[in-house]
């Protein structure tokens, strides 16, 4: 089905795919029916996935995509997950810079094709999704968000096993968990205004898909 769809995004899972979709609403027309999104996105599982030898080159080469987008999380080295991206499309796109501003990545080549990169936060920092997603916890609600983090601290400190490079997702689901519904996914938050689509770590990230995809 998706290769019917000349503009895409691959995404590393379904939170992230969720919060896109609900995201973008609040800033262009996003049908409910898939058939009809602006932009089919696809889950590519995981960052190492996505960046395995051959996969961006065969999803750009298809005859059917004009447009490729891909968002993945920083984790601890968005320079060095850059650079992987770089040197696995750099020879489609050779005008690919050697690094990635604030903005994200737009490039197109002589092909008319055009590939975007978006690496979570804010393409600078490590990070994921959740460290973004944090900084759109609205300011009335900052008060919950530190006790969130708080009682996800004291859980750890009682036995909870979560490791220290997964503490941002253990506050955002602790916080996500005392609302209504609780629990909640990440991209039924932001359409409820639990997150706020406007925040201003959305608005970049907002733009870089609009331009990306000439929206």
């Amino acid at each position: 089905m998706a290769q019917r769809y000349p503009k895409r995004l691959i995404v590393e899972g379904s939170d992230d795919l969720h919060s896109v979709i609900s995201l973008m609403r609040e800033y262009i027309d996003w049908p409910q029916d898939s058939k009809l999104w602006p932009v089919y996105i696809e889950n590519g599982l995981s960052a190492e996935e996505i960046l395995a030898e051959g996969f961006l080159t065969a999803k750009i080469k298809a005859a059917e995509t004009q447009t490729l987008g891909v968002m993945f999380d920083a984790d601890t080295n968005p320079t060095g997950r850059y650079t992987r991206f770089r040197n696995r499309l750099v020879g489609l796109f050779p005008l690919l810079p050697e690094s990635i501003s604030g903005d994200g990545l737009v490039a197109q080549n002589d092909d008319q094709k055009r590939v975007g990169l978006w690496i979570m936060p804010n393409n600078q920092d490590t990070g994921d999704l959740e460290a973004f997603l944090r900084l759109m916890v609205p300011l009335d609600a900052e008060p919950l968000w530190q006790l969130s983090m708080r009682s996800a601290t004291e859980a750890r400190s009682i036995g909870a096993p979560y490791r220290d490079c997964h503490i941002t997702k253990a506050n955002i689901y602790t916080f996500l968990a005392w609302h209504d519904p609780p629990g909640q996914h990440p991209g039924m938050a932001i359409t409820k205004k639990v997150l706020d689509p406007r925040a201003k770590c959305a608005v970049p990230f907002a733009g870089w898909f609009r331009q990306l995809y000439q929206l």
